[in-house]
């Protein structure tokens, strides 16, 4: 039995013996350098530049990879992982690092070619705001492009603005007058051959405020119609009673949402230091209709304040007072809102239609 044991306790020594042997005889040294460095490349059709690098080689436990577009920082990458980077159009060279374990390297550069598909389908729009008619919005798409450049045709010696689809461009021309805006879709360094153009007119419009009796002839009331309600001015088809003015306000609630109405924005803040209360002339087919009157602010609609009152006569004027005493002087309040029968979803019929006018804020 010590016999098993003491050859038992030899042959593990053995083993033991061999592998410190095995240990010692590893040398980094010996390693070569990298061999056969290269890489798989792969360009996205889809116009975003988008290039996937695998690099390749022989012997190697990391790879460097130098994207050759002006990029410092090189990805760092074991073997067969890949990296992906945006480019633009053009040639660039990628330069791939292969390093051994023991910090040997051996470089190769690939160059690549990146090109764009030219743009094509350009659909632009182009509208006079609603807010100021010295101002233009524009919004355009197209298949395979970058961006867009415009030109608003203001200056001979304009340097275009650049904007991307789903974007809406803005711009406010200094004089009136009549300009051609250009726009081009952009694809790396092509960009669509033939331009979209068109001709817009800007002009001074004169101030809308407080009050409001719908008779200029030269002040644009450029209702903003919302979720089914719909304002226009129209010439007064009921001059009787209190109200014989040439021209009011008209709205006819159509099928939307139980919130239609319309909005119309002030050229300048509507003045809650004095007079709180709002006075409007209205003319209901039916009793019991009701308008709700509300302001806001001119660019944030979380700031506002309203006032509902019902009418209670059918088929004349009558004017409507909305107390705005407890409103916030602090606040600033640009636009008016008037939504009929709110809660109630309008069917555009003659039980829909609604007429308004000579608004005035008084104490």
């Amino acid at each position: 039995m010590k016999n098993i044991k003491l050859l038992i306790t030899l042959f593990v020594l053995t083993i033991l013996t061999g592998c410190s042997k095995d240990g010692e005889d590893i040398n980094l040294d010996a390693i070569p350098a990298p061999s056969n460095i290269s890489a798989k490349i792969s360009i996205a059709p889809d116009n975003t530049g988008t290039v996937t690098i695998i690099p390749i080689g022989e012997g190697i436990s990391q790879f460097e990879v130098y994207y050759g577009d002006g990029t410092v920082q090189p990805a760092l990458l074991g073997a067969g992982v890949p990296t992906t980077h945006p480019y633009g159009e053009g040639m660039f060279n990628v330069k791939i690092v292969g390093i051994t374990l023991n910090g040997l390297k051996t470089e190769k550069i690939i160059p690549i070619n990146v090109t764009f598909f030219p743009p094509t389908n350009l659909a632009v729009n182009v509208a006079l705001s609603t807010l100021n008619t010295m101002e233009i919005n524009v919004t355009a798409t197209a298949d395979f492009q970058t961006n867009f450049k415009i030109y608003y045709g203001e200056n001979p010696n304009e340097v275009p603005e650049t904007f991307l689809e789903g974007e809406t461009k803005t711009h406010v021309y200094t004089n009136p007058g009549t300009y051609q805006v250009r726009v081009y879709a952009v694809s790396g360094s092509q960009q669509s051959a033939v331009p979209f153009t068109t001709m817009v007119t800007v002009y001074r419009s004169v101030l809308l405020v407080m009050p409001i009796d719908f008779e200029s002839t030269s002040i644009p009331y450029n209702f903003l119609n919302f979720d089914g309600g719909n304002s226009t001015r129209v010439a007064n088809p009921f001059p009787s009673g209190i109200n014989t003015s040439a021209f009011v306000g008209k709205m006819i609630k159509g099928p939307g949402q139980v919130w239609g109405g319309s909005l119309l924005s002030l050229s300048s803040p509507i003045n809650f230091s004095v007079n709180k209360k709002f006075k409007v002339k209205v003319y209901s087919p039916r009793a019991g209709a009701k308008l709700l009157l509300k302001v806001e602010n001119l660019t944030n609609s979380g700031i506002n304040f309203e006032r509902e009152m019902t009418i209670t006569t059918a088929n004349a004027w009558q004017e409507l007072t909305f107390d705005y005493t407890a409103i916030s002087t602090t606040n600033s309040y640009q636009k008016l809102v008037f939504i009929f029968d709110l809660g109630t979803q309008g069917d555009a019929s003659a039980n829909y239609t609604f007429y308004f006018d000579s608004i005035i804020l008084t104490n």
